[in-house]
């Protein structure tokens, strides 16, 4: 289904494209003897690809990675510096929404530009024009595409694309210590370089094409994916914003300045409307005041479950947490084997420097020699494997650290 992603991709010019996913880096091999300059690898995670793109992008090249929108929330660490050290060459995230998860939090959380598209026509033109603003600003761009669109192919080679209008640059890399180590000193004028530069792509995004705005009435809805207009009526006025952040103020403030209400349609998370000002004639329930919830408690077995809500492995540092705040629990952290290898060992290392004791489940069947051996190299052997999943409960009252190894889901 990245068959169309990777071609637009290389018809814009990219020299190297990572990615996580198996069939998207076989579909990039297939490329390579159609593109000269075109490189592509599948990395381990996407931390891994993230940052080998963004290395890449550093030295003046044209780079990308290729990521589901769930996936891209794996590589956040670097994501979220990226923002501030920025690149030389072109660096465009293209995430595509396999999932009902959406990046659109993340344009906003990490100061990143960020750009939905919804056709295969949006998306062509959404790489170029990313391509174009990463380059004159220096800073990577993520775009989101729809499944549908990465599955279209055109039914013929684009290898008749001629690739002499981009210009290949040789690698360069100057050494600058105030941007690329970034330390407090450096971070806060590169922190004021970056307020500059969005301000000045949020300028660029009042005249983007993607945006569209239709009037038909003065109760209004502003969107960023037409599948969320379900529950709307047909002859509301319609503003479709492509280019979520940083937001287009001017056109929106426009659109509801000719309206007598407002409704926002976008996803769980209020990305849009955070970014609105004057809410006075916002329709919302999503901003505003925050209802208490109670706090969900899984158990499993006579444990209390932590899983990896925050991130992958992120279930070993919240066991641990808990365990130091409230020592008389059980806590069971569920993990899977490419997490802990993405970022589960420093939390496991640091678990054991601290003293805390929990039982770890590592879910998968392919690298738990490669594991335990790491385990063994940090001076932990108290490893079991389970053939069943009711086998946890006789570990219930063990006061040891505990790594369990199984196959399969829970």
């Amino acid at each position: 289904m990245y068959d169309q992603v990777c071609r637009v991709l290389a018809e814009n010019g990219t020299r190297l494209l990572y990615t996580a996913n198996r069939a998207a880096g076989g579909v990039v091999k297939m490329l390579e003897s159609e593109y000269a300059s075109l490189r592509g690898e599948t990395s381990l995670n996407e931390k891994i690809a993230f940052e080998l793109a963004l290395t890449g992008a550093y030295s003046s090249k044209r780079t990308a990675c290729l990521f589901s929108t769930e996936g891209l929330y794996e590589a956040l660490d670097p994501l979220m510096s990226s923002a501030y050290t920025g690149v030389i060459g072109g660096f465009v995230i293209v995430c595509v929404k396999e999932t009902e998860e959406e990046i659109t939090p993340l344009g906003l959380f990490s100061k990143l530009p960020l750009v939905v598209t919804e056709s295969q026509d949006e998306f062509k033109k959404a790489i170029g024009f990313g391509y174009e603003i990463s380059e004159k600003y220096e800073i990577p761009v993520i775009v989101q595409v729809a499944p549908d669109v990465a599955a279209q192919t055109e039914g013929k080679s684009l290898s008749s694309i001629q690739n002499s209008e981009f210009k290949i640059n040789n690698s360069v890399f100057n050494k600058n210590p105030g941007r690329w180590a970034a330390t407090p000193k450096f971070r806060y004028e590169l922190h004021r370089a970056l307020n500059e530069k969005i301000e000045k792509i949020r300028h660029e995004f009042e005249t983007y094409e993607g945006n569209r705005k239709s009037i038909k009435s003065k109760t209004g809805v502003i969107t960023n994916g037409h599948t969320k207009l379900d529950f709307f009526d047909d002859d509301s006025s319609l503003l479709f914003i492509s280019t979520v952040h940083p937001l287009p103020v001017k056109l929106v403030n426009d659109f509801i300045a000719g309206m007598e209400e407002v409704f926002i349609a976008e996803g769980p998370y209020p990305a849009i409307e955070l970014q609105i000002q004057d809410r006075s004639k916002i329709v919302s329930a999503k901003v505003g005041d925050i209802p208490e919830r109670k706090k969900p408690q899984e158990t499993m077995y006579g444990f209390d479950v932590v899983r990896d809500t925050l991130g992958p492995a992120s279930s070993i540092n919240m066991a641990h947490g808990i365990k130091k705040t409230e020592p008389g629990k059980k806590i069971l952290a569920i993990t899977f084997e490419d997490f802990f290898l993405h970022s589960g060992m420093p939390a496991f290392v640091n678990t054991l420097y601290n003293g805390s004791a929990y039982i770890i489940l590592i879910l998968g069947d392919k690298k738990e020699e490669e594991i335990k051996k790491i385990l063994a190299g940090f001076g932990f052997n108290n490893v079991f494997r389970i053939d069943n999943f009711s086998e946890i409960e006789r570990f219930k009252d063990t006061e040891d650290m505990t790594v369990l190894f199984c196959r399969g889901i829970i």
